[in-house]
């Protein structure tokens, strides 16, 4: 006799004897058969109970054993690894290292409060700085919703985490007269000289470290006073020194420069040697004309800080400085936030927005001027 073909949605739970367990299955509704099993009866009909549900209610997923940790490999190099810098690349794998006390959990089993538990393990057991697991954080909260949306899990339980706290620390800046004190010392000390022209472009244009020495002389326009950036230099573990792409759509921009900044670019040029047609060739590069490490450029930055009788303050610095000044004085923040290469105007307003000068009184004078109050 023929048997009856289950429709879709519909399920049966059995008892098999030799393993002394239930097996509970479904139709799902793509006609395929799954099957489960259980040590109780109950759990077999629960787990029935809400795949059907689900696929009445059009939220069912295809159960899966995938891990967190199989997960984590295939979404950075199926999906990260074409989209970011290499040296970005590097910080996520080591960012999803942490992931290591739920990595064997499958995302389909995976609850906020295994979430929750392991930014407690890192705080107390390998204390973890809270700015490292706020990144953390980040990274799997990206991750799992990436899981969502191509219907792997039914649900994004990182709605329901609560992200691990993190005071973010005050933006550094230097005053107008350490930038003067830096510029001078650099502009005539006898071995620091040669790092002038990169330190007086990072000052005025708010460049990072690697768009300074990722520029190349095809990125100069000396006749519109403007700098192309395009590329960026980093050390990483995989490539060694890699002069790539830039991270973001948005990171790739125009950006003016002063006459005086296009001069001493100038006069750098002409004492380059060995600039091939394309123009292509580093502007900032060692005595033996090779690319400058970063970190060798940090070192330089340290020694010029001493020589200036300067507090330290990190390379990054003058970035912030820069788009400091710049709001302080009154350029829009849309066009600060393009000059720095953001990608959204609130991560500008974010970070410098107190920065941005108060004209709430200016504002109630020009109300009083739109609106006449009846007397």
């Amino acid at each position: 006799m023929a048997k009856n073909k289950r429709a879709n949605g519909e399920g049966g739970i059995t008892y098999d004897r030799s393993r002394g367990s239930y097996r509970a299955s479904i139709t799902t509704p793509e006609g395929k058969r799954i099957f489960k099993r259980f040590k109780t009866e109950q759990e077999a009909v629960v787990w029935k109970t809400s795949q059907i549900n689900s696929i009445h209610t059009g939220t069912f997923v295809v159960p899966s054993k995938v891990t967190v940790g199989e997960w984590t490999i295939d979404w950075l190099t199926t999906y990260k690894k074409s989209t970011i810098a290499q040296s970005t690349y590097e910080l996520y794998f080591y960012l999803a290292a942490h992931f290591d006390s739920i990595s064997g959990i499958t995302l389909q089993e995976l609850q906020p409060a295994h979430v929750q538990k392991l930014y407690t393990e890192l705080s107390e057991k390998t204390k973890l700085s809270q700015h490292t697991i706020h990144k953390v954080h980040k990274l799997l909260k990206n991750m799992i919703s990436k899981a969502f949306q191509l219907d792997m899990i039914n649900k994004n339980i990182m709605l329901l985490v609560t992200a691990p706290k993190f005071d973010k620390k005050d933006i550094e800046i230097f005053t107008a007269s350490e930038i003067e004190l830096i510029l001078k010392t650099c502009h005539e000390h006898p071995v620091l000289k040669n790092r002038y022209p990169a330190i007086l472009l990072a000052v005025t244009t708010g460049l990072r470290l690697g768009e300074v020495l990722g520029l190349r002389w095809c990125d100069v326009n000396f006749i519109s006073n403007e700098i192309h950036v395009r590329k960026g230099l980093s050390k990483t573990k995989a490539h060694g020194l890699v002069l790539g792409p830039l991270k973001t759509k948005s990171s790739i921009r125009k950006i003016s420069i002063t006459p005086d900044v296009s001069k001493v670019l100038k006069e750098l040029k002409s004492k380059t040697v060995n600039i091939d047609i394309k123009q292509e060739k580093l502007c900032f590069v060692t005595r033996n004309e090779t690319p400058i490490l970063p970190r060798t450029f940090e070192r330089s930055w340290s020694d010029l800080l001493k020589k200036a009788n300067v507090p330290y303050k990190n390379f990054h610095v003058l970035r912030h400085t820069h788009a400091t000044e710049l709001l302080a004085n009154g350029i829009p923040i849309i066009e600060v936030s393009r000059r720095l290469g953001h990608s959204k105007v609130s991560h500008t307003l974010e970070l410098y927005g107190h920065a941005i000068p108060n004209y709430d009184n200016k504002i109630a004078e020009k109300v009083q001027e739109l609106y006449a109050v009846p007397k």
